[in-house]
């Protein structure tokens, strides 16, 4: 029998909205995304293994993923 599994990570969208971007700086919508390490069986994701290592958001306008304190600074403007 042969099996194919490992360790890897799969990101997951948090929340959709819209900021201004501080490098196109443009109003954009974006999406604020996690990532956790998964136990996969045949490619399939199963098993979460860690808690969420980190979020991140990216700019759906220009492409440009950055670290989720960006949104703490647009919202004190």
């Amino acid at each position: 029998m042969f099996f194919i599994f490992g360790i890897g990570p799969k990101t997951k969208v948090v929340e959709k909205s819209q900021f201004v971007c501080p490098v196109c700086r443009s109003r954009s919508a974006y999406e604020l995304k996690q990532q956790r390490n998964y136990f996969s069986l045949f490619f399939i994701p199963l098993i979460p293994l860690s808690k969420a290592k980190g979020e991140f958001v990216k700019c759906l306008n220009c492409g440009t993923e950055m670290s989720s304190i960006v949104l703490k600074h647009a919202q004190q403007d």
